[in-house]
């Protein structure tokens, strides 16, 4: 008797999400996509270099998952710069979506800014701009 209530109930979910799917035509999804600086640690070890190659990739992998599908903490060390959520399908090899622009930016990409929060670690540091865009869950642009 188990059984088969166990297994109504199962096809009685499988059938509802698969009607569901048939009345709006397309599932939706969404993820998120991060902009990581990648630097080159196992060449700097192995040729004795001051300065290490490093450069940019946009992926759907967090930075912990990009560091251990990529030769591990040995090899590569991994920064996160940016992080925005994107919708819609991302298989067959499709492209993670670009990083969304920045609505009417206070700063551009390499501005030199000085931190002015009163009473923090940070106060009076200066800096240069990085990465500029728009974050919808905090309805603000990041810098």
């Amino acid at each position: 008797m188990k059984r088969t209530g166990f297994a109504a109930a199962l096809l009685a979910g499988a059938l509802l999400l698969a009607g569901t799917v048939l009345l709006t035509g397309t599932a939706r999804a969404e993820y998120r996509a991060y902009q990581l600086e990648i630097v080159d640690l196992y060449d700097c070890r192995v040729n004795k270099r001051q300065t290490c190659h490093t450069g940019d990739v946009t992926t759907a992998l967090d930075p912990q998952q990009y560091l251990i599908t990529h030769g591990g903490p040995y090899h590569i060390g991994v920064l996160m710069l940016a992080t925005w959520m994107c919708y819609g399908d991302t298989s067959y090899y499709k492209a993670v979506c670009p990083r969304p622009l920045p609505h009417n930016p206070r700063f551009k990409v390499g501005d030199s800014v000085t931190i002015l929060l009163q009473k923090h670690i940070t106060e009076g540091w200066n800096g240069r701009v990085e990465v500029a865009y728009y974050q919808q869950s905090v309805r603000s642009n990041v810098y």
